[in-house]
């Protein structure tokens, strides 16, 4: 009997879910350059990735746009040195930009071309979420706002 006694009081607490916001990349652009669809397609699927990891809060769904405005890649004596921008956007609202500088070994320049895109997404990404948090707070004060100002309740 004690057992069971026991056994109810430990019950733990049922975890609920918070709902996140439906993140798509609408588009996103590269230099047109020899291999810029390529780095477009790769910065697109570590935009995708960044985003799953980045918390955008509970605003619905937010549409995202990205251009990558620099990618120099120069290699000085024994250091492959690779410079990129990317200006990331909210769709009708504001935007964010993240520039990183790295350098690594030269044997292996896909490995450095892959950790600076997506040092560069996981930036671009952060600032963005937190804009779209920002703007859903925004929006949910206005409604408050309006429909207190509305309201048969209210006296003007």
């Amino acid at each position: 009997m004690a057992v069971v006694f026991i056994a109810l009081l430990a019950v733990p607490e049922v975890a609920v879910a918070r709902s996140k916001a439906d993140v798509v990349w609408t588009r996103v652009d590269a230099p047109v350059t020899k291999g810029g669809a390529s780095l477009a397609k790769k910065l697109h699927q570590l935009l995708k990735e960044a985003s799953r990891k980045a918390d955008f809060g509970k605003a619905g769904k937010v549409l995202l746009r990205a251009r990558i405005v620099e990618y120099v890649v120069e290699k000085k004596g024994d250091v492959l040195r690779i410079r990129c921008a990317v200006i990331g956007r909210l769709e009708g609202g504001p935007s964010a930009k993240s520039r990183i500088a790295f350098g690594g070994d030269p044997k292996d320049p896909k490995a450095l071309e892959k950790q600076v895109l997506s040092m560069v997404a996981h930036g671009v990404t952060g600032r963005l979420a937190a804009l779209a948090k920002a703007r859903a707070a925004e929006k949910k004060k206005a409604t408050a706002v309006a429909l207190r100002e509305y309201s048969p309740t209210a006296t003007n």
